[in-house]
C-alpha cells in the first residue's frame, strides 16, 4: 500500500492550496469548451447541462468514487487504474476533499496499423463536499492496485458536540 501525499489547509482559504488555483484555471476551461460544444451545434438553446457536464467530463476525468461515513469518518474510494502514488495529490480543507491525478504517458504506435488511440496524457480531478467539518491533519491517503482510499475524520469539536448532546 502506497502512501499518497496530501496538502491540507486548516482555514477554509482555499486559494492558499495551489490545486485550487489549477482547478478555477480548468473550470475556465470548461466554460469555453461547453460554449464551443454549443457553438458547434449552431448555438441551438436548451442544452447548456449536457454541454457543460461533458465538457467537464472530457477535461476532468470522471472516475468511479465511492463516499461513505462510518463512525464519524468519511470514508473516499477512487478508482485511478494505471496511476502511482505519486501521481496522486489529495488536498484536504475543513469542508472537502480533492482528488487530483495526472500521468504523461507516451504510447509509440505504428501509424499504419492505428485508427484512433485513446493512451496519453490523463488528468483527473475529483471534489467531494462533505456534509460536516473534518479534522484535515488527521485525513490520510492510499494507493492500492489502482485503488484511492482516503478516511477523513470529523472534528474533533464536532464530536465534542455530539457527545454533549
Amino acid at each position: 500500500m502506497s502512501q499518497v501525499a496530501i496538502s491540507k489547509a486548516n482555514d477554509a482559504n482555499k486559494e492558499t492550496l495551489p490545486l485550487f488555483r489549477e482547478i478555477a484555471k480548468r473550470f475556465e476551461a470548461v466554460r469555453e469548451h461547453a460554449f464551443d460544444l454549443f457553438e458547434k451545434r449552431g448555438y441551438e438553446p436548451g442544452h447548456d447541462q449536457e454541454d457543460w457536464l461533458k465538457a467537464e467530463r472530457q477535461l476532468f476525468g470522471w472516475p468511479a468514487a465511492e463516499l461513505a461515513e462510518k463512525d464519524g469518518t468519511y470514508e473516499i474510494q477512487v478508482t485511478l487504474p494505471g496511476f502511482e502514488a505519486k501521481d496522486v495529490e489529495v488536498a484536504a480543507t475543513p469542508t472537502e476533499v480533492v482528488v487530483h491525478a495526472s500521468i504523461e504517458k507516451e504510447k509509440k504506435t505504428e501509424k499504419g496499423n492505428v485508427l484512433w488511440t485513446e493512451f496519453g496524457s490523463n488528468v483527473v480531478y475529483r471534489r467531494f463536499e462533505l456534509m460536516n467539518p473534518i479534522s484535515v491533519d488527521k485525513v490520510t491517503a492510499n494507493l492500492e492496485n489502482g485503488l484511492l482510499r482516503i478516511k477523513a475524520p470529523e472534528s474533533a469539536k464536532l464530536k465534542e458536540i455530539r457527545a454533549a448532546a
